[in-house]
């Protein structure tokens, strides 16, 4: 047994990186401990939850600082010190698809929350996906 089984024993299983939940992690870690800012790779898939994060008033900005990493800023004002609440429901196992109609509920219930969905067009939050008329699979609850 050499270093090729690793992935099928269950002392070394088979991780599943998920870019979403780590940048998500980090920024709840950052905002946890009040830094004024943390260094994270990008990707393509999460600079576009960055752009749309900024958009949302949870990120002030991001830039880039070498050709590997990003350094991003949560937004604190002085009316909010604290970093809304964000809630992660990606998970490599379970996945949860709201179809529209579902969709409309939970805008009808918890109008100052926000979803993130992750639909064919990208990233999105529920108002916009209402807009488009299609639903998608929930990443984030922003509080």
């Amino acid at each position: 047994m050499g270093l090729d089984s690793t992935g099928s024993s269950p002392v070394f299983p088979i991780m599943v990186q998920n870019s979403y939940s780590q940048f998500l992690n980090q920024l709840k870690i950052t905002a946890s401990q009040k830094k004024l800012f943390f260094e994270i790779r990008l990707t393509t898939k999460t600079k576009a939850l960055a752009n749309l994060l900024v958009r949302m008033n949870v990120v002030r900005r991001f830039h880039r600082v070498s050709a590997t990493s990003h350094r991003v800023f949560p937004a604190y004002t002085r009316h909010r010190k604290y970093l809304r609440r964000i809630q992660t429901y990606t998970r490599a196992n379970s996945r949860h698809r709201f179809r529209l109609s579902t969709i409309r509920t939970l805008h009808n219930s918890t109008p100052n929350s926000y979803y993130i969905l992750e639909t064919d067009k990208g990233l999105m939050t529920h108002k916009d996906a209402l807009r488009n008329q299609i639903g998608g699979l929930l990443l984030v609850v922003i509080c």
